[in-house]
Parts: structure tokens; C-alpha cells; sequence
């Protein structure tokens, strides 16, 4: 049997993306960076609290990001509320919850933080967060070693519904499972970067391979990507996270060792949203993972953590054409103007996107903007 040339599915959901806007970091906008995800066969997608210089701790902050996405973004676009030990903005929680699809904590040492947290700092806050919205879940950024009790405090003491992003380890997944076995509200994803890159990488590219939560060996990263496509991992999230060139090559320049600490420039993430289902479709013809796991993690279930649900119509159809992503996009489709997956082989490019009922996407161009804030209930 012929190989089919087109696939229509679900439009894909994205718990994990920063958009940058506000903020000081200027390699992606509210605009561009709804342009790459909408070209990537996205139909929604959740923005990160911890812009640069300017995160969304605030009811002015949060109001101030929706703004923009109600003016520019080409797809909807969910919100998240972040607060840490150190924001002191409890007060705030309650009035941003209503606005917020969940609430971001940061736990490790990432951009913005320079260490691993005990978890224990974090209780007013979530005790907060699950008396203004039991319902909501809470994303998390774990460090090394403080998983468990994490998932102790959130899923445990506070019955809340959580979400462990990006993991990097066959240990973190196993946490997941032994706390899904004891009945907890959780959930886990994985990044393309830890499924389809590997900390080699970082020997040949330096910077332009460093993120946090850091990339693992060959082997670690194979594993990872069974657990993903046996569904042992539940969602596939970008965790696109766009840097200048300029950027990357001054903390490469500046800071080679990579020492994260306030006083050495640091520089960690990757773009990458336009790619994440190509990936996954060339996989696909590989015989490494079968279509409906990709629709189940990168759409069905993402929207189910979140609360909102996808209309009947809420399609993409894909050209099942294969390119080698520098050759096609040398430069990705992304703010950024540069891509970590140059040679990488992919499937796939968008040829309609309708979302809500509207066709934003024809013949393999934009044509149309639906510029929604979304929220748990929402109808996308």
C-alpha cells in the first residue's frame, strides 16, 4: 500500500512555550512566536510566567501579556502565573488564578534561579493556589534530587493536580508512575531537544545546545523517547525557548564552562516549535512511534491537563513531504533566526490550519489571526 502524501489531525497543543513578551529578551515575540507555532501545526499553546526582566507575578503583569496576545498572536494562547519563595505575591494568586491556565514554580536551578529549592518553601504557596483553584495544575521545574518531595507536598499534603515538566530522566518518569499508582493527580512531558539531541552535543555546539533541564547521554535519551512513545510519558512539550545568536555566542564567548552562577552570563534554551511534529512524523515513517500516540501527546492529553477542550474542526493537514530541516529552513521559522535540529531529517509541513472554526492557515500560507487568550473551559 502507497504511502499516504497528506494527514489531517488534530491541531496540537503546547504546555510549554516562552514567548518572551515582555521582557528583555528580544529573540521572540508574542507574533513571532505564534507565527512558528501555528506553522508547526499548533493550535494553542501555554506561555511561561518567567519572562526576562519582567515575569508575570502581578494581576497588572498578567493583564499587560494578554494584551499583547489579544492584539498579535495568530493562535490562542493560555497564560500562566508564576510565583517562587522569593516573589512575595501571594495576594496576587487568587486574582491572577482566574486569568491563569495553571501556576509555573520553579524549583531548580534554571533561568532566573541559580539553585534547587527545598520544597517546603513552597507550601503557602501552593496551599494558596489550591484554595483559589483546586482545579487548576501546577507545572513544575524540578531539580536533581528534590522530585519526590515535591510531588509529596503538591500531590500529597494538597491533593493537587501536577504536571512535571521537561524530564530528562527514566528516574523521574518511574517518581510519576509510583505516585500515579497511589492515585495522584500527575502528569509528566518530554522536550524534543532530550529526545532527538544528547549532551554530546554540547561538546561540538556549546551553547547552542545548553538548557535547563540539561541534555542527557545517547542511551538516556533513547530511553526517553520509549517511555514517550509507549505513553509512559504522557505529553510532548517544546519548551521553546528562543535566544538570539548574539546571545548564545556571547555567553559562549564569556562563560564557556557554562558556570551559573549571578556573576557569569548564562544563556540556556532553544527554539524549536516549528519542528516538534516533523520530528515526531519522520519517527513515524521510521516505525518508531504510531500516529495516534503523536495526536494523544501532543493534542488530546495536553488539552485535558489543562481543561480545555478541542472543537470537531479544530484540524491541520499535513504534506507528508521529507526534507533535512537545515536544507528546507536554514534559519527555523522562529524570532530566534536559527534552529538546534540543522540536520535533522523531518515530515511534514502545514498546508491548512483551521482553529476555532477559522482558517488561518491555506495552501501553506498564514492568512488569518485568531488572536484569543485561552482558559480552562475554553473551546479552542
Amino acid at each position: 500500500m502507497a504511502e499516504p502524501k497528506s494527514i489531517t489531525i488534530p491541531a496540537a497543543v503546547d504546555l510549554h512555550v516562552h514567548f518572551r513578551e515582555p521582557s528583555t529578551n528580544k529573540a521572540e515575540t508574542i507574533d513571532s512566536g505564534s507565527k512558528a507555532a501555528a506553522l508547526g501545526g499548533y493550535g494553542l499553546v501555554c506561555d511561561m510566567p518567567n519572562n526576562p526582566g519582567n515575569p508575570t507575578w502581578t494581576m497588572e503583569k498578567l493583564t499587560a501579556k494578554q494584551a499583547i496576545i489579544k492584539k498579535s498572536s495568530y493562535i490562542p494562547i493560555a497564560t500562566y502565573t508564576g510565583s517562587q519563595p522569593e516573589s512575595d505575591n501571594l495576594a496576587e494568586l487568587p486574582k491572577m488564578a482566574a486569568k491563569s491556565i495553571g501556576l509555573k514554580l520553579y524549583g531548580a536551578a534554571t533561568t532566573g534561579n541559580f539553585v534547587d529549592y527545598d520544597p517546603a518553601a513552597f507550601d503557602k504557596i501552593v496551599a494558596a493556589w489550591h484554595k483559589a483553584a483546586s482545579a487548576k495544575p501546577i507545572m513544575l521545574h524540578s531539580g536533581k534530587d528534590n522530585l519526590a518531595e515535591f510531588i509529596s507536598l503538591i500531590t500529597g499534603r494538597h491533593s493537587h493536580p501536577l504536571h512535571i515538566c521537561h524530564v530528562n530522566s527514566a528516574a523521574d518518569v518511574k517518581l510519576v508512575e509510583q505516585a500515579r499508582e497511589t492515585g495522584a493527580k500527575i502528569s509528566c512531558g518530554v522536550c524534543p531537544h532530550h529526545i532527538f539531541k544528547s549532551e554530546s552535543d554540547v561538546r561540538t555546539q556549546g551553547w547552542f545546545a545548553r538548557m535547563q533541564p540539561p541534555l542527557v547521554d545517547e542511551d538516556s535519551a533513547a530511553e526517553l523517547f520509549k517511555l514517550f512513545a509507549t505513553g509512559e510519558i504522557d505529553v510532548l512539550e517544546t519548551d521553546h525557548a528562543p535566544h538570539l545568536t548574539v546571545d548564545k555566542w556571547a555567553a559562549e564567548l564569556e562563560n564557556p564552562d557554562a558556570i551559573h552562577d549571578p556573576n557569569h552570563r548564562t544563556c540556556f534554551g532553544v527554539p524549536g516549535i516549528e519542528f516538534a511534529l516533523p520530528l515526531l512524523f519522520y519517527q513515524m515513517s521510521r516505525g518508531r512511534i504510531n500516529l495516534d500516540r503523536i495526536i494523544d501527546a501532543t493534542s488530546k492529553k495536553p488539552a485535558k491537563i489543562i481543561g480545555v477542550k478541542l472543537s470537531p474542526t479544530t484540524k491541520v493537514t499535513w504534506r507528508l513531504e521529507k526534507y533535512r530541516v537545515g536544507d528546507k529552513y536554514p534559519k527555523g521559522l522562529s524570532g530566534s533566526g536559527w534552529t538546534p535540529y540543522m540536520n535533522n531529517l523531518a515530515v511534514g509541513i502545514v498546508e491548512k490550519s483551521v482553529v476555532g472554526g477559522k482558517t488561518l492557515i491555506e495552501n501553506g500560507k498564514l492568512i488569518a489571526r485568531l488572536s484569543q487568550v485561552a482558559n480552562s473551559g475554553s473551546v479552542v
